[in-house]
């Protein structure tokens, strides 16, 4: 019988902080973060969750930019309002 990968908690932590950033940046930052590292977990085959973890690269990404062409908006607003 064959053995079963264990699921990655890396992918898991990395989804939940990329989805926790549509509030707060920095969990986006850490939701890249955890998804990259789980992506290598699961490259070198100790792993599985490759779906989850490209989840929360994803959205890790775009919330992390959504948020900063955010405050370039706010920002440019803010300077030609005065």
């Amino acid at each position: 019988m064959k053995e079963e990968k264990p699921f990655s908690g890396f992918a898991i932590t990395g989804f939940v902080l990329s989805i926790c950033g549509i509030f707060f940046i920095l969990f986006s930052i850490l939701g890249i973060i955890f998804s990259a590292l789980a992506l290598k977990n699961i490259k070198e085959g100790k792993k599985k969750g490759k779906g989850l973890a490209i989840a929360g690269l994803v959205m890790g990404i775009v919330f992390t930019a959504l948020a900063l062409l955010a405050l370039i908006v706010i920002g440019s607003i803010r300077m030609l309002l005065g």
